[in-house]
């Protein structure tokens, strides 16, 4: 998942933890596709007691936004 999320643009499905609801994101850690400005907040891929936790670009959002590994159903790449 981390080369996909650094090339390009990824959709995951993944089920959130506060409330076990299905969640999409459309998301990247490519920097073609996040503002400049940005960049400077990004805190990529962490490991906390709860798990590995991914912080990806959202594209919908245009905001920083995260979900743990172990919570993804599915990810592909997408243009």
């Amino acid at each position: 998942m981390n080369e996909l999320l650094a090339n390009g643009k990824v959709k995951v499905v993944f089920r959130k933890r506060e409330n076990n609801l299905l969640r999409v994101i459309l998301c990247t850690l490519n920097e073609s596709f996040i503002p400049p400005e940005e960049m400077g907040s990004y805190q990529g891929a962490l490991t906390s007691s709860g798990g590995e936790r991914y912080i990806v670009w959202d594209l919908e959002k245009n905001d920083w936004r995260s979900f743990y590994m172990d919570s993804v159903i599915s990810f592909e790449s997408f243009d």
